[in-house]
């Protein structure tokens, strides 16, 4: 073939680990190239080598050589593995990101010997790290794996969310792995696409689902391609019947590339830093850790009366908002109260009841409510001490022991009347109020 032929650049990715990517990856190339199709599976999951451990390769060399000059891209291939070629990329892939000029142009060059092929297929690491959306971005197709577990549905939505900030402008093919059922399979996909559609200025569309079969557990402990070796399996079906929609795209409405424009933006999307969310939901710079902004949003301080915080994601979000909102409007439409003045006090103002300011204005009241107590006491002592020095003479001899002063002088006995006692500080009180 002439050096001017396109190829059909698919990165197959996911949003999370352990969804049966890879899996498909192996099955789907397989299939490509039993219909006829010249098909080449690049091996793109970080230093993990998860094709070679499930076809149970061994291969001596990887990408990493090429980049360091000890082997050339033709050496490290593993060519015609059941008619589909390998490229093992290990932490090579890892390493393309810090090239500079001369090891750019020379990688770019050994790419450019791939221009046969008429599919290259990606198999990414999972999550969102910049390899993965970088060979997103420069290929012309990109498939995502979710199963309908919760956390598949999520973190393959922050992966679409970050391509489109980025400028993804097609349309991610799904498929649905891992299903008990079609129903399942189905309200998992249309659920994943409301929420792409609601949130996202990008679409959606179905490739295909894959049911839950035993035999690709039993291909794997085997170390062979379900599809070879249990071609009537339900998966190894529903692998095929994935492959047709795949080919029935058009041509004309793929964006395809040669080799070398291919490679050429997918370097320079790993040298840039990519646009993300902050915080305040503006664009930013990439975070230093890619899984940043999946975390959940700090807790919201509230009202100082409330003394708690509320988060946006907590079960009880709705509930607390609504009690706080509830609390507040209730301040809000008191009407003011008018308070009897104490002649004692100065205040600046009318405040509402069980407010700061009022507290502030009660303040002075009760302290002279508490010296006002504790005057009345002290004179009631003062009183006591005075009847007792009445009735015992002198202060010095009240202090003596009655044994022994003479009889003559010792004290009778005191009768307190406290009903008279009560009265008088009844009008003492009212004596202090008046003034």
């Amino acid at each position: 073939m002439s050096r001017s032929h396109t190829t059909r650049t698919i990165t197959i990715t996911s949003g999370k680990g352990g969804v049966g990517k890879t899996n498909i990856s192996v099955n789907l190339a397989l299939h490509l190239a039993t219909l006829g199709y010249r098909t080449c599976l690049f091996d793109a999951d970080l230093g993990l080598a998860n094709i070679n451990i499930l076809l149970g390769l061994n291969p001596d060399h990887d990408l990493e050589d090429v980049i360091s000059n000890r082997h050339s891209l033709e050496d490290i291939i593993i060519r015609n593995y059941n008619q589909i070629d390998i490229i093992p990329g290990s932490s090579g892939v890892e390493k393309m990101a810090n090239l500079e000029g001369v090891q750019v142009e020379q990688l770019i060059r050994s790419f450019s010997e791939l221009d046969a092929y008429d599919l290259l297929l990606f198999d990414t690491s999972a999550g969102v790290s910049r390899n993965v959306i970088a060979f997103c971005l420069a290929s012309s197709e990109v498939v995502l794996v979710i199963t309908p577990e919760p956390t598949s549905l999520t973190d393959s939505y922050s992966l679409l969310k970050i391509l489109s900030l980025n400028g993804f402008k097609g349309k991610a093919k799904i498929v649905v792995n891992q299903c008990q059922s079609v129903s399942i399979a189905k309200l998992a996909y249309n659920k994943f696409k409301g929420a792409v559609q609601k949130h996202l200025a990008m679409d959606v569309m179905p490739l295909g689902i894959i049911m839950q079969d035993q035999k690709v557990p039993e291909a794997v402990a085997t170390q062979q391609a379900l599809i070879l070796l249990y071609p009537e399996s339900n998966a190894s079906r529903c692998i095929k019947n994935i492959t047709k929609n795949l080919l029935k795209i058009p041509p004309e409405d793929l964006e395809t590339s040669s080799m070398i424009s291919f490679w050429t933006k997918c370097l320079q999307l790993m040298k840039s830093p990519l646009l993300t969310v902050s915080k305040k939901g503006k664009k930013g710079i990439e975070p230093k850790q890619p899984t940043e902004y999946l975390q959940k949003r700090p807790p919201q301080p509230v009202q100082e009366a409330e003394q708690k915080s509320v988060t946006e994601e907590s079960r009880d979000t709705e509930e607390s908002v609504q009690r706080i909102e509830k609390a507040s409007e209730e301040q809000s439409t008191q009407q003011e109260v008018p308070e009897k003045e104490d002649p004692r006090v100065k205040t600046a103002g009318p405040s509402k009841p069980g407010s700061i300011a009022h507290a502030e204005q009660d303040t002075p009241m009760l302290m002279r409510k508490l010296v006002d107590s504790v005057s009345s006491l002290s004179q009631e002592l003062q009183l006591i001490r005075k009847a007792i020095q009445e009735r015992g003479g002198n202060g010095l001899e009240v202090n003596r022991s009655v044994d022994q002063r003479p009889e003559a002088l010792r004290p009778k006995p005191i009768t307190l009347d406290f009903d008279a006692f009560l009265r008088q500080r009844g009008k003492n009180v009212r004596k202090e109020g008046n003034e």
